[in-house]
């Protein structure tokens, strides 16, 4: 399960190697910050809720707010990305002059880009200028990551070939997984049922049900529970909220049970995990809210 940016930062940069057959076991959710993939080797199947593509050597792709989406092989070659993700204050200005209100608008016209070889190594070169100075990351970073964030997509838009996706979706299938995906993260402290959310939607339970398997390879109450965790942990870093309050907050019955949870799908309990991940960029500043909004 991804994890949301850190505290305090407003930018993510990973260099990921997959293996041969890699294949995700369940949806990954982009919630408050947008991402951006480059393909340096390898291929991968891509479901979205609206469409299935092939992303291949050479292609960038982005990736809006509030999309599910997991990626599969394609062939038994071994895959090599680099993952940038990064949140609004990053990308303002850009869209204005580009005459985009906002990145979704932008990420409409433009959701994946292929580049040619010459232009390819372009881009790797400002790469891993990202690179460097993520890994030295201080308090000048920010800027020059923003600016070199501008370069890339702006180099992609010049010297890129937008890429054609073909929908392999029926729009009311987009509509209903779309429409069940918003309840149930706006209704997440109440922990919404298979049921409830079917007949939000207007649909069969068993359809719903089949919608979620089909499309993000993931049971409606797995979604549900990693909602609640991803939740959680954004809790467990951004606010002074204890664990009965989390708990509660985030959808779970008790706090024992919040925290079973939890162990089982980070790897370590509530506080521990506060401890970790909080300690990384210092602990929570006393002007940070003891509650945060979904």
């Amino acid at each position: 399960m991804p994890l949301p940016l850190k505290p305090g930062y407003n930018f993510n940069y990973t260099h990921i190697y997959r293996p041969p057959y890699f294949e995700m076991t369940a949806s990954e959710a982009y919630t408050d910050f947008y991402a951006l993939s480059y393909t340096i080797s390898g291929e991968q199947l891509v479901y979205c809720y609206n469409s299935t593509y092939i992303i291949r050597s050479g292609d960038i792709t982005f990736t809006a707010k509030n999309v599910y989406q997991r990626s599969s092989y394609v062939s038994d070659a071994p895959r090599e990305d680099i993952l940038i993700k990064f949140t609004d204050c990053m990308i303002e200005g850009l869209m204005e002059a580009l005459g985009f209100e906002n990145f979704n608008a932008f990420y409409s016209q433009y959701p994946s880009i292929h580049l040619e070889k010459h232009t390819q190594e372009k881009i790797q070169l400002i790469l891993k200028e990202m690179e460097d100075e993520w890994n030295s990351y201080n308090m000048y970073s920010e800027p020059i990551l923003k600016s070199l964030l501008h370069k890339l997509i702006l180099l992609c838009l010049r010297e890129g070939t937008v890429n054609e996706w073909s929908p392999s979706i029926q729009e009311t299938k987009q509509y209903y997984l779309n429409g069940a995906i918003q309840y149930v993260k706006a209704h997440l402290r109440d922990n919404p049922s298979l049921e409830e959310t079917a007949g939000y939607v207007n649909i069969s339970v068993s359809y719903l049900s089949k919608i979620f398997m089909d499309y993000l390879h993931t049971p409606f109450s797995t979604f549900v529970l990693n909602e609640k965790i991803q939740y959680a942990q954004k809790l467990l870093l951004e606010s002074r909220m204890n664990m009965n309050e989390i708990a509660k907050e985030a959808g779970f019955s008790s706090n024992a049970y919040f925290s079973d949870c939890f162990k089982r799908k980070a790897g370590m309990p509530p506080l521990q995990f506060r401890k970790k991940e909080s300690g990384k960029t210092g602990r929570l500043s006393r002007n940070t809210p003891a509650k945060t909004k979904r």
